[in-house]
């Protein structure tokens, strides 16, 4: 099965915007994926597996995030990123399939 990249645009829906836990969240998420995943805001780039990166990005609420994932499962893993960004913590460590 060939790879392939999809992007998704997500709003930060956390009255905090984009902190270390939902950093944290994002990338127990990607590593469990077999795709790579890049958070971008505005030009800046952030792995979807580095906590101190996608806080660099300095995403308050309501701004836009677009994700990038590339890899044979990479709509399932942005399926499971909306969910994080929506604030539906539950498990943020769900399987992706």
């Amino acid at each position: 099965m060939a790879d392939s990249t999809v992007t998704r645009t997500v709003v930060v829906t956390d009255p905090v915007g984009l902190h270390a836990r939902t950093a944290v969240g994002i990338a127990e998420v990607v590593r469990r994926s077999q795709s790579t995943v890049t958070l971008i805001k505005d030009e800046r780039r952030a792995a979807g597996t580095d906590v101190l990166q996608m806080l660099a990005l300095y995403v308050p609420p309501g701004q836009s995030v677009r994700l990038e994932a590339d890899g044979p499962d990479a709509a399932a893993v942005l399926d499971a990123l909306e969910s994080v960004f929506a604030g539906d913590f539950g498990d943020p460590a769900q399987e992706i399939a």
